[in-house]
């Protein structure tokens, strides 16, 4: 599976917030403006990432976004899982009948364990971790 640049910008974008955040709602365009994102195409991704609960915002002359959870219980499986369609390596992994060899498939397995590795690995890394410098690679390996 590849991420999406949506992921990456919400990652990038997130990361931002939460070290601009003081307690009072952060502009989408002083992070667009940041991270040289479209406007519009970050306020569709803090959409939806609002709609899932990653988010919270309000409205008014003080609106804008903040972060719904504390940094490190926002994990990266929570913002890829909003965003993107799909956290497998194969279609047969979560839609068996998509492939007329799925109970034969001697591959299956192995695509199986590399889908949960990926997911475990997603899981292991929080807004938290990434704000306090680089990731350990057994830490995101879920080692």
């Amino acid at each position: 599976m590849m991420i999406s640049t949506r992921s990456r910008y919400a990652l990038r974008a997130l990361i931002d917030l939460v070290s601009n955040y003081d307690g009072t709602p952060v502009l989408v365009k002083d992070i667009a403006e940041r991270e040289d994102i479209s406007p519009r195409y970050l306020e569709n991704i803090f959409t939806r990432l609002r709609r899932d609960g990653i988010l919270k915002s309000s409205k008014g002359r003080n609106g804008g976004f903040y972060p719904a959870l504390p940094p490190e219980q926002i994990r990266l499986l929570d913002i890829v899982q909003s965003l993107e369609n799909d956290t497998t390596v194969c279609s047969c992994i979560d839609e068996p009948e998509s492939c007329g060899r799925t109970q034969s498939c001697a591959s299956r397995d192995a695509w199986m364990a590399v889908s949960e590795s990926f997911r475990r690995s997603l899981a292991s890394v929080s807004l938290s971790d990434l704000l306090s410098g680089p990731v350990e690679r057994g830490k995101a390996a879920g080692i």
